[in-house]
């Protein structure tokens, strides 16, 4: 399973999510079915000891936490040492916020640059995203392929409600217009604003449909009861029955079974690698 699928949650300003409790936030995130968190831990060549405090306690409940970063290209250096700590802190993937900046005069070199120097540090190694405007074909002068080329999972803004548009219609253009760049797409939601839970609910299944291996949201803070309440109720997958939820996880823990398509109908091979797994044959 890629770091970047399944169901997840911006954080900018841990303080602001239930306080910065962590104990509270793991808790909510079992409650919301998300599979990780985006931590913010770097803003340009800030580092924000923020992930620190959430990494431990969501690894001890089995949720991945990338960290993510502003990314103003101004200060390459210092941006990958931020990036290199945020590993070191057991981030499992990270994640480039590249907006206007890159927009500007320049900005192509600034790309290129910020990538051969991540091909130098040991953050390299990591699986890397980017996250940038949801439509772009309105933004020609961001270096699109010079992220695409760099980066294994895009993640598009599709704000609809800045966009004016229903969320079916903005997440089709969104797709769309990234789909030249070959790379998968984990659409970032928006959980912010005006939009309404039932927005966030078409959104959800609207990405189910468009076959998108990731689906998350900005972000916590700015997310009402009634907002959170929508995202807890959208998924990518068929969740298992009732009577089955217990079993489930704990199958798919002990490699038992994948984590796929938990009511699917086990064909008779399928059943004799389960009874290999499980040492009967």
């Amino acid at each position: 399973m890629k770091p970047w699928q399944g169901k997840q949650m911006w954080i900018w300003e841990l303080q602001n999510c239930l306080g910065g409790n962590v104990v509270a936030i793991v808790a909510k995130v079992k409650d919301l079915g998300l599979s990780a968190l985006i931590v913010k831990a770097w803003d340009g060549a800030n580092y924000w000891s923020q992930i620190e405090k959430i990494i431990g306690p969501a690894h001890a409940a089995g949720i991945l936490v990338a960290g993510w970063g502003y990314s103003y290209g101004t200060n390459i250096p210092g941006e990958v040492a931020a990036m290199e700590k945020a590993i070191k802190a057991g981030a499992d993937w990270l994640i480039i916020d590249a907006e206007v900046e890159y927009e500007n005069v320049g900005g192509r070199v600034r790309a290129i640059n910020l990538f051969n120097a991540l091909a130098a540090s040991p953050s390299g190694n990591a699986s890397i995203g980017f996250s940038s405007f949801g439509l772009p074909d309105s933004h020609p002068g961001f270096p699109w392929d010079v992220f695409a080329s760099h980066c294994q999972v895009d993640l598009p803004q599709v704000y609809w409600g800045e966009f004016k548009l229903a969320p079916d219609v903005a997440l089709a253009r969104s797709l769309s217009q990234n789909a030249k760049y070959g790379l998968p797409v984990a659409p970032v939601g928006q959980c912010y604003g005006t939009v309404t839970p039932e927005e966030i609910t078409a959104f959800g299944v609207a990405v189910r449909a468009a076959g998108c291996p990731g689906i998350n949201f900005w972000s916590w803070q700015h997310a009402t009861d009634a907002m959170l309440a929508a995202i807890k109720g959208t998924s990518l997958a068929d969740q298992p029955s009732d009577w089955a939820a217990a079993a489930w996880p704990k199958a798919v823990a002990k490699g038992i079974l994948d984590g796929a398509d938990p009511q699917g109908a086990v064909t008779r091979e399928q059943l004799a690698v389960v009874l290999d797994k499980l040492k009967l044959l």
